[in-house]
């Protein structure tokens, strides 16, 4: 008898490193519930704890991978993760794990939506930056309050901006232009928010420590590094062979008169220069010629500045910033957030109707790709002075034959969306063209969300529809959660496991959803109090028999009754 048939069959590889990834897991869940018992008081980490444990995890990490990533970056991931409260593999567990999901389930009727678009919130990031840079009284009412601007405005209020946010408000009064304090000042988990800074310590001889969330944590500033010897600076990650933040800024404040932008730089990086270019003690040239995104530069920044009143002038190669006063006005327009207001124009496409979003649409070669997109996928769109309209019936085929010129690869997932949606809806979708020069990161995302919603990509790039149980899916970023909830709405009970992604950058789009199809209306079928002098007169009640007022007890007058409004306590 042959050996080969009496052994017993070898196990794949594949499923030995399958079982490696879930003992894995279960390790970093035991890890974090260790981690929370010995947090302090206020609910992290102290210093030295976490000083033992990351120097503990370095000499480990020494003795078997010369890996900097490993040593630095996993460790600061291990430190920000996240778990349910029972993780685990028993079936308790895992049902606990799918009601934890939450579900998506939009009312299948047409959608009726008349709202003021999304306010860029990049473009209230800047205003903010020149009014605290020159001191300029300002007055940004409605602006998107994510987090993203509440980072911006703490990070210039610690470095001596005094900024005052209400409700949907931001103002200052005229006030003493902020200077470069050499302290340690927190950006948030924006890049954005860390090039503002960055630049506005770069005109002066200064000195910074800065830091950021987690994203920036895990973030490749080496091209920043690499560029900054040229203005005279010189950036220094605290953490060794890490490329991104904590960091220590050093500038000697002497700018050259030109400077290139290199092609490896962020274009964000470009843009907060010349944001920051009006306070430097002469003129600053800004060479863009050679930057692949030099007219996404150009049409962010130039209709800013001039706004603010910068003498800015824009040539063939450059953009020269002159210093001088700044003139903000009263009021400020500020346009649409493109990223967000597009899925919110998508929705037709997905559930039929009308939507109608007041504001003005920017003239960014990235926001004008976005409409060329879905009026190729069916919508129609009308644009005027004072917002833009879009309709369409449910999109029932989804052929893309590629994406416009300036679409970001970060937008992919709208297009993706519509087609699921076509797909979901037994219609005919290839997604092919779409993903065709697309980075390795986004095609891996991309199999991981069509699995979420019960699709498959067949050999020929068309999208199959198959039968499978619901699972909560994770996404990766709050564009891949739009792309979730406009596919849920052809697939309702989908469950989105961290609806808190959308939080930090759109806080008010759950209600919005959840409100389909037409979200004003619920709040208008609300009966509304009566006016006081609507209301019924009251009733006087006329007794013989004497009133015995109760003692009060004072440890609870405060907060059982209302104080009157002359009380001196309030």
């Amino acid at each position: 008898m042959d050996n080969r048939f009496s052994r017993k069959a070898r196990r794949p590889l594949r499923d030995v490193v399958r079982d490696i990834d879930r003992d894995i897991l279960k390790l970093l869940a035991r890890r974090h519930n260790f981690l929370q018992r010995i947090y302090n008081s206020k609910g992290f980490l102290d210093a030295a704890e976490e000083r033992f444990l990351r120097a503990s995890w370095k000499a480990a990490v020494a003795e078997v991978s010369p890996d900097a990533r490993l040593s630095a970056q996993f460790f600061s991931l291990m430190q920000e993760m996240e778990f349910f409260p029972e993780p685990g593999e028993t079936d308790s567990a895992k049902q606990a794990r799918v009601h934890a999901g939450f579900n998506l389930a939009p009312v299948q009727k047409p959608v009726r939506l008349d709202m003021r678009g999304p306010l860029s919130c990049r473009a209230t990031r800047g205003l903010l930056a020149l009014a605290a840079t020159t001191g300029s009284p300002l007055s940004l009412e409605p602006c998107l309050m994510n987090s993203p601007v509440l980072d911006c405005l703490k990070m210039l209020n610690q470095a001596g901006a005094e900024f005052v946010r209400e409700d949907g408000r931001i103002t200052a009064s005229e006030a003493k232009a902020l200077g470069a304090p050499d302290r340690a000042l927190h950006v948030g988990d924006s890049a954005w928010n860390f090039y503002l800074i960055l630049a506005h310590y770069l005109g002066r001889p200064s000195r910074v420590r800065l830091s950021g969330g987690s994203g920036l944590k895990l973030a490749d500033f080496s091209a920043v590094r690499r560029f900054l010897p040229a203005l005279g600076a010189r950036l220094a990650h605290v953490i060794p062979k890490s490329n991104g933040l904590p960091a220590r800024l050093e500038c000697s404040g002497m700018l050259p008169d030109i400077v290139t932008l290199p092609r490896d730089a962020p274009p964000e990086l470009g843009e907060a220069l010349l944001l920051a270019a009006r306070g430097y003690p002469k003129a600053f040239t800004l060479d863009v010629a050679d930057h692949p995104h030099k007219e996404l530069l150009r049409h962010r920044i130039l209709p800013l500045l001039q706004t603010a009143g910068v003498n800015v002038g824009a040539g063939r190669d450059g953009i020269r910033v002159t210093p001088g006063a700044l003139r903000l006005p009263g009021k400020v327009a500020l346009p649409m957030e493109p990223e967000l207001a597009l899925f919110l124009l998508a929705l037709p496409l997905a559930l039929s109707g009308e939507v109608r979003l007041g504001g003005f649409w920017p003239s960014w070669p990235h926001a004008r790709a976005g409409l060329q997109l879905l009026e190729q996928a069916g919508l129609n769109l009308r644009e005027n002075g004072d917002g833009i309209q879009a309709g369409a019936a449910r999109i029932a085929t989804a052929r893309f034959a590629g994406l416009p010129v300036d679409f970001p690869e970060e937008w992919l997932p709208l297009p993706l969306a519509l087609a699921s949606c076509a797909a979901l809806r037994d219609g005919e979708a290839e997604i092919t063209a779409l993903f065709a020069g697309a980075g390795d990161n986004t095609k891996q995302e991309t199999y991981c969300f069509l699995h979420a919603v019960g699709l498959t990509l067949a050999g020929d790039g068309k999208l199959c529809k198959k039968e499978q149980e619901t699972a909560v899916w994770n996404a990766p970023s709050p564009v891949w959660a739009l792309a979730f909830a406009l596919t849920a709405c052809a697939r309702p009970n989908l469950r989105l496991g961290n609806p808190s992604v959308m939080a930090g950058l759109y806080p008010g789009f759950w209600d919005l959803y959840n409100g389909l199809p037409e979200p004003a209306a619920r709040k208008k079928d609300m009966p509304d109090m009566p006016a006081p002098a609507e209301r019924a007169p009251r009733r006087r009640v006329v007794s013989a028999v004497p009133a015995v007022v109760p003692a009060i007890n004072p440890r609870v007058e405060r907060d059982s009754y209302p104080l009157p409004e002359t009380d001196p306590r309030k």
